[in-house]
């Protein structure tokens, strides 16, 4: 065989060698973590210490809030959409604006909107994996 056969040969077994050891190392466990991503898309949840009956938000301070309406199963919802969300900002903090109906007390502040993992590791735990926001508690009253 001549030599120039010879080194195709050897080129090839090397790359099954590699695609192999690549393959074994990236399940999970492995050690190595692929590079992906998460992002959470989902709304914020808002939680009261009274029952507000005016709420504005909007994410990112300097924003202006919108009003925020009850969803059906009553929680206080804010998407991760317009008008509460206009690009280019990512989503770290959460401005909140509301008022009891009595009218004694208001708030108008920015709270920081923390997050906590789904449970879910595709890769191992060691590799992360998707996550959500935790409620934002809001003091009123």
């Amino acid at each position: 065989m001549k030599p120039r056969g010879l080194l195709l040969i050897g080129l090839g077994v090397g790359a099954a060698v590699v695609a192999l050891a690549l393959l074994l190392l990236s399940r999970p466990g492995s050690g190595v973590c692929p590079a992906i991503g998460y992002g959470y898309v989902g709304p914020l949840e808002l939680q009261f210490s009274h029952e507000p009956s005016l709420i504005a938000a909007c994410f990112e301070e300097g924003c202006t809030p919108a009003p925020v309406a009850k969803s059906h199963d009553g929680k206080w919802l804010v998407p991760q959409a317009a008008p509460y969300l206009v690009p280019p900002a990512s989503v770290r903090t959460v401005h909140v604006e509301a008022a009891l109906s009595s009218g004694g007390s208001r708030v108008a502040r920015t709270f920081p909107i923390e997050t906590e993992p789904t449970g879910e590791y595709p890769y191992g735990r060691e590799c992360g994996g998707p996550y959500s926001f935790t409620p934002v508690k809001v003091p009123l009253g």
